[in-house]
């Protein structure tokens, strides 16, 4: 009697979720000249035809990947701002929060953060498809600042000048140029508190003027 033929095993579909966390995790220790498709392979099951096919290039999965990073490190802090928002009851809470929130963002401890945000922007340069979705990340962030400014403004916690978009793209602007400082003289003690001060009266201009007295 013929040999019966063994059944293959079904072919595992890999989770895509899974395979951008784990390029996420192999750029991280390898940097992206050291990332490899072939170990992602082995440590997903994913065949390079279906990586292909979902992402187009390896390039185009790591545009994804970075621009999983980027959203993760700003939502941290559109979570936490709409918990400030949230909480406040009235303008001088809204702002006592604001300005805690400032002087958290400039902490030293937050470098590594704003570095790494910095060099996923500068990656884009020459890379339609690095842009394309880091700038689809980037509208999302933008919009739901936007939106919590303008929850704020229908509560009357704030008194926002300028559109609430142009408000949610100056504070993330402040967030990272920070790094500027802190590239210029990481020592100097006195910058985060000028910094923080600046901001501050930034903020209370564009959001807070005849709502709150200093």
């Amino acid at each position: 009697m013929p040999a019966k033929k063994r059944k293959r095993a079904p072919r595992r579909i890999p989770d895509l979720d899974q395979v951008v966390d784990i390029t996420i995790e192999l750029l991280e220790k390898h940097g992206e000249s050291g990332f490899r498709i072939e170990d992602l392979m082995e440590r997903t099951g994913i065949s390079k035809s279906s990586l292909y096919l979902r992402f187009g290039s390896r390039d185009g999965l790591l545009a994804t990947a970075y621009s999983k990073v980027f959203k993760s490190l700003v939502m941290e802090s559109v979570t936490g701002l709409a918990a400030i928002i949230n909480r406040a009851r009235t303008p001088d809470e809204l702002r006592a929060g604001l300005h805690a929130a400032t002087a958290f963002v400039a902490s030293p401890q937050r470098f590594k953060q704003r570095l790494e945000r910095a060099a996923i922007i500068a990656g884009i340069r020459g890379r339609p498809d690095f842009y394309a979705s880091l700038s689809q990340a980037q509208i999302e962030l933008t919009q739901s600042v936007a939106a919590l400014f303008e929850e704020a403004q229908r509560k009357g916690l704030i008194n926002i000048k300028h559109s609430p978009r142009t408000g949610a793209q100056l504070i993330q602007a402040l967030t990272l140029g920070r790094i500027i400082a802190e590239i210029e003289d990481p020592q100097n003690t006195e910058s985060p508190d000028d910094w923080i001060n600046l901001a501050n009266d930034l903020i209370d201009h564009m959001m807070f003027d005849g709502l709150v007295n200093d």
